[in-house]
């Protein structure tokens, strides 16, 4: 069982959609159980670091140059956002069949872009924080309780609003400098908003031929929201192999979808939502009966972001790949 446990747990290796100033971060699940892993009572933490820098700019499905400043008293995103996520993931398994999850992330996130005033020359403004980002509650239920070849099973849960939404850019505008400059909504620590998760998957191994496959799909949409902001609500779809390269290592592949739809709201950049597809290679290695440790990096294959209709130029900064690494123990 232990060669096959951190192969099929990363189960979720998509990006999240990227927001106009780029706050797509890699995200990988390792919840063991949800592949149907475990049958023992019992706690697992994972902790997980994850790094994307987010500086292609993008419209549609094609490289956008930005344009050049020109006193439109608006945003320019010529410059870069680098996100990295900080992940504890505590999973409580109940009974075979049964399983509650806590995540907590601890976002750091460095975002600069040009700030073009009405009057006067361009300059650089920046927003840089280390804060709590959005808790997630979720429970998971096995439809086929213990076995190792095969199994399936149902999550469904809460993201809580924890995360701030109050983070501003400075300096401000030279047009009004007593007003704090806002970080765009989407790329706030929180989304202020309460989302529904619903998800699903079903996994097969093979032990006597040392592989194995896994597919999953997993939907988020807001149910409640703050402040005049309503995200866009998610899709993933994931599809994933591993091979045992030895008694403790094994290679990783997986292909990964994600689309968000468009933010909504007074506060909502319109540039916002699309669609990417990933190729995610990696590694694990068990330290222990106990203990793995794995990194996968991740590729886009495609990206496809939403503009405003209403502004040519208009595009989203986007990241070419990202990097996660973890660790994971079982009590």
């Amino acid at each position: 069982m232990q060669r096959y446990l951190l192969s099929l747990a990363l189960i979720s290796m998509a990006s999240a959609a990227n927001a106009s100033c780029g706050s797509a971060f890699c995200s990988v699940n390792t919840h063991w159980d949800t592949q149907g892993l475990s049958s023992s009572e019992g706690l697992r933490l994972d902790l997980r670091y994850s790094y994307a820098r987010a500086n292609q700019l993008r419209a549609g499905a094609s490289r956008l140059s930005p344009e050049a400043p020109g006193n439109s008293g608006a945003e320019i995103e010529d410059r870069r956002t680098v996100n990295q996520l900080l992940n504890i993931d505590a999973d409580y398994a109940i009974n075979g069949r049964w399983n509650i999850a806590l995540g907590i992330p601890l976002v750091r996130r460095d975002h600069s872009h040009t700030f073009d005033p009405l009057v006067g020359d361009a300059f650089p403004q920046q927003a840089k924080f280390t804060e709590l980002g959005d808790l997630r509650i979720v429970g998971k239920y096995k439809l086929a309780a213990g076995g190792m070849e095969a199994g399936s099973g149902l999550r469904c849960g809460l993201k809580l609003p924890s995360g701030a939404i109050n983070k501003t850019m400075s300096p401000p505008d030279p047009a009004d400098p007593g007003q704090p400059y806002a970080l765009e909504r989407s790329s706030q620590p929180g989304s202020g908003s309460t989302d529904a998760i619903l998800g699903a998957y079903y996994f097969r191994n093979y032990p006597e031929r040392d592989w194995g496959w896994f597919v999953s799909a997993q939907f988020q949409s807001p149910l409640a929201i703050r402040d005049h902001y309503r995200p866009g609500s998610e899709v993933a779809l994931d599809l994933g192999l591993h091979y045992a390269l030895g008694p403790s290592w094994n290679a990783l592949l997986q292909l990964n979808g994600q689309y968000r739809g468009r933010d909504t709201g007074r506060n909502a950049n319109v540039a916002s939502g699309g669609y990417a597809w990933y190729l995610s290679p990696g590694l694990s290695y068990a330290l222990s009966m106990q203990t793995e440790i794995y990194g996968v990096w991740q590729m886009a294959v495609r990206q496809y972001v939403n503009t405003d209709p209403a502004e040519a130029g208009s595009g989203q900064l986007t990241a070419p790949w990202s990097l996660a690494l973890g660790i994971s123990q079982r009590f």
